[in-house]
C-alpha cells in the first residue's frame, strides 16, 4: 500500500510499504479513504521530536472495514469507521473512567500511561461564558467552534495570521490580531476589567510571536493574564517532556520540556487549569450526532483536498503557513480539486 512517510526534518515521501496484517484477534484492518495534515505532524516535520525515519504519518483518519480478527464481534467488514488517534483496550481503569487518553494497556513502557498512534475541552466552557482561544490553527479554530455549539456568549481568538483569524470571524467567533493588539487588553476591556471565564491554548511549545521568535510559555502566559480569577484554562496545544531541538530554539530547560510560565500568577488568581490528550472516544458519538443532526459542520477548516501523491508540497505548505492553507485532505484514491470542495 502507499503511505506518506517521513523521512528526515521537512522531507516526507509517498512510497509503498507493507500492507497492514492482523497480529492480535482484536486488531480490524481499514482501507483508509482519506487522511489529513494535523498540526501535531509539524513538530515531527520540522524535527523536533525524536520521530523515527521510515515511520508513516497519516493518524486521523477514516476508511473502511476490510478484515477483523477473531474476538471482534461489533465491528463488520464493510462498515466506514472513523479512527481516534488514541490507541485504547476499552476496559482497564483509565478506559472505564472513559480516559481512553491514559490507558494503562496499550503502553509499552509501565512508567507511562496512554498510547498513540502517528502521534498526537477541558476549559469548561458552559452557555453564556467569555471564553478566549490562543491560536487559529485548525485546533484553535475547533475550540472556538466547539465554545460556540456548546453557548458560549463571546469567543474571542487570538493568532497572527490574518487569513486563520478571518475564518475564525466567518464562524462568529471575534478575532484579535496579536500583531496590532494585547489579547488580555481586550479581553479585559470587553468585560469590565475581569478577563474571559475560560479559554483555551491552542499553540503548544513551539509558540512564537509575530516576528517568528519561539517561547513556549508565550501563550501560557497569554492565557493567565486573560482569563478571570478563578477561571478555567485548557491547555490543548502539545507540549512534551523533552523537546530535542528546543534548546537551540529556546533553551536548555525548554528542551527538557520545563516551560517558564507565570504560575505565581495564576496560583494568585485561583486558575485551574486542564490539560493531556483528548479521550477521543468519551466525545466522538455527541460529535456525531451533532453533525448528523446539521448542529456542527466542521467542514468549514478544510481548505485542501488533495491526492496522497501531493503529500510532500502540502506538507511543505501547511508547515510555512502559507495563505489559505488551512486544513488539508489527503486522499488516497488519487482525488483531488486542490481547494476545499
Amino acid at each position: 500500500m502507499k503511505a506518506a512517510v517521513y523521512e528526515s526534518p521537512r522531507t516526507v515521501t509517498v512510497k509503498d510499504v507493507p500492507d497492514a496484517k492482523i497480529e492480535h484477534p482484536c486488531d480490524i484492518i481499514v482501507k483508509i479513504t482519506a487522511t489529513n495534515i494535523c498540526g501535531s505532524d509539524l513538530h515531527m516535520y520540522e524535527g523536533r521530536t525524536s520521530f523515527e525515519s521510515g515511520r508513516t504519518l497519516g493518524h486521523e483518519n477514516m476508511g473502511q472495514v476490510v478484515e477483523v480478527g477473531s474476538a471482534v464481534s461489533k465491528v463488520q467488514v464493510g462498515e466506514y469507521v472513523v479512527l481516534p488517534f488514541n490507541i485504547a483496550c476499552g476496559f482497564c481503569k483509565q478506559c472505564e473512567r472513559g480516559l481512553t487518553n491514559y490507558c494503562l494497556t496499550m503502553q509499552p513502557e509501565p512508567a507511562l500511561a496512554g498510547a498513540a498512534y502517528g502521534f498526537a475541552e477541558m476549559a469548561h466552557v458552559k452557555p453564556g461564558d467569555q471564553t478566549v482561544v490562543f491560536g487559529a490553527g485548525p485546533v484553535g479554530l475547533m475550540a472556538a467552534y466547539s465554545a460556540l455549539i456548546k453557548g458560549a456568549g463571546r469567543v474571542w481568538v487570538a493568532d497572527h495570521q490574518p487569513d486563520r483569524l478571518r475564518k475564525a470571524e466567518e464562524i462568529g467567533a471575534i478575532p484579535i490580531n496579536t500583531a496590532e493588539q494585547d489579547p488580555a487588553e481586550v479581553v479585559k476591556e470587553a468585560t469590565l476589567g475581569l478577563g474571559a471565564d475560560n479559554g483555551c491554548e491552542c499553540a503548544g511549545y513551539q509558540a512564537h510571536d509575530p516576528q517568528g521568535h519561539e517561547d513556549a510559555g508565550l501563550t501560557l502566559n497569554g492565557l493567565i493574564d486573560s482569563v478571570r480569577f478563578t477561571g478555567d484554562l485548557g491547555v490543548v496545544g502539545v507540549f512534551l517532556p523533552e523537546d530535542p531541538g528546543g534548546e537551540k530554539a529556546q533553551g536548555k530547560l525548554e528542551a527538557q520540556g520545563k516551560v517558564p510560565i507565570d504560575f505565581g500568577m495564576m496560583w494568585f488568581k485561583g486558575q485551574h487549569m486542564g490539560t493531556g490528550q483528548a479521550p477521543v472516544k468519551r466525545y466522538n458519538r455527541a460529535v456525531r450526532d451533532l453533525i448528523a443532526g446539521d448542529k456542527a459542520k466542521p467542514s468549514f477548516i478544510v481548505s485542501h483536498e488533495l491526492g496522497l501523491d501531493e503529500a510532500p508540497t502540502a506538507y511543505k505548505h501547511f508547515d510555512a503557513r502559507d495563505e489559505g492553507w488551512t486544513k488539508v485532505v489527503l486522499h488516497p484514491n488519487g482525488h483531488s480539486n486542490g481547494h476545499k470542495r
